[in-house]
């Protein structure tokens, strides 16, 4: 019998083991998920977490519920290292063999990157910090909102837009008055690549419901954090009443200094293949997690690294099985995006081969309330669905 360790209890690896069960009994594979965390969680709802749409328990489920639904083993630990030639995965003292690896272990962080801004600002990446940015907006009685990212790509580049309408959807309910202020590093040569990670329809609905209140700056990498300030490597600098950033994105710790499961050109990612997730040089582990994604050229979002955990899922299968041909990564993928009043749905179109770099393009199919609502109940669900 064949056993697949998958590291790695968030959407990535639940949407593997889901996938695994559905077509390989407990007889034809070992299932052995390993998670470092207690609870599963949505990340997407960090965000709603934060501005006080949804509380704690709406959020989570215990990750072990998903072991248990799908048949598969459940370790409550950190991974410490792994050992692709022996095919060996180490939490603490422990290890565990597999025939397949499965890293499902999202992004890591790096909150020290700037000066002063793990200090004075805010971010909803995690429970801790979207506790935390609750906390403090419950004393924010209106002013400047900036967001800040400090890097790019970062997880989920759409999220500042997201952000930005909720909040000051957020002040018009609480009858006070803010403004924000968005600030990206792109510099203007990469500006229309970067505007395809985040189409500008989305600025287009900013300001049909909130004209004149959200500011666009790009061109500005942050040197420094001070309180109520921003200074710019330009020279410039933004003032704020409420700072929110994006945390530059780093590998997860362990496998940070391991050059063979680096992105060849750009170490703060993964190194994953398109289009079944396989690593460049073990074949039997695969890394469909958001961490690898810009690596093959797409961004780095759930609902790719759900289709990513899907076709991974799908070449075990076939391997084990030895019939039936994974399902194709699909060439149209939907993204939802809550913007406060409204909701937008956004059409990816990815084209890639085997081994290439993947190009894909964006538009806005439908914006509407109900998107917001139906994103929303999707996502309460499928927490639901868990407990």
């Amino acid at each position: 019998m064949k056993t697949a360790v998958v590291i790695g209890a968030g959407p990535c690896g639940y949407v593997v083991v889901r996938r695994l069960r559905e077509k390989l009994k407990p007889k034809d594979l070992r299932i052995v998920l390993i998670s470092k965390d207690e609870y599963h969680y949505f990340p997407p709802l960090f965000a709603d977490l934060a501005l006080g749409e949804v509380d704690v328990e709406e959020i989570r489920s215990p990750a072990k519920n998903i072991a248990e639904l799908y048949d598969a083993e459940f370790v409550l630990g950190e991974v410490t290292g792994i050992d692709p030639e022996n095919r060996k995965v180490f939490v603490g003292k422990d290890e565990y063999s597999y025939d397949y690896l499965f890293i499902c272990t999202g992004v890591g962080f790096d909150h020290e990157s700037v000066p002063g801004l793990k200090e004075y600002g805010y971010h909803v990446f995690s429970l801790e910090g979207a506790l935390r940015t609750r906390e403090a907006l419950k004393n924010f009685k209106g002013g400047k909102v900036l967001l800040l990212a400090p890097d790019f790509p970062f997880r989920c580049p759409g999220l500042p837009f997201e952000i930005a309408g909720k909040m000051l959807y957020l002040a018009t309910k609480k009858g006070f008055d803010a403004r924000v202020t968005i600030t990206m590093p792109w510099s203007m040569e990469n500006l229309m690549k970067a505007m395809q990670e985040i189409p500008m329809g989305i600025i287009m609905v900013h300001q049909r419901y909130f004209p004149g209140k959200i500011e666009y700056k790009f061109e500005k990498i942050p040197k420094e954090v001070t309180e109520n300030k921003v200074k710019f490597e330009d020279g410039s600098e933004e003032e704020y009443d409420f700072l929110i950033y994006m945390p530059p994105n780093r590998p997860p710790k362990f496998l940070a200094d391991r050059e063979e499961f680096l992105c060849p050109n750009d170490r703060r990612w993964l190194a994953s293949t398109f289009p079944n997730f396989r690593h460049p040089k073990y074949n039997n582990i695969f890394i469909p997690t958001d961490a690898a994604l810009p690596c093959m050229g797409l961004p780095p979002v759930g609902v790719i690294t759900h289709e990513a955990a899907v076709a991974a899922a799908d070449a075990v299968i076939a391997d084990i099985t030895g019939t039936g041909a994974p399902i194709p990564f699909p060439n149209q993928v939907p993204l939802v995006i809550d913007l406060g009043p409204t909701g937008t749905m956004i059409i990816f179109e990815i084209h890639g081969k085997e081994g290439n770099i993947v190009k894909n393009k964006k538009y806005i199919a439908l914006t509407s309330p109900l998107i917001k609502s139906m994103k929303l109940s999707f996502y309460l669900g499928w927490i639901a669905s868990l407990r």
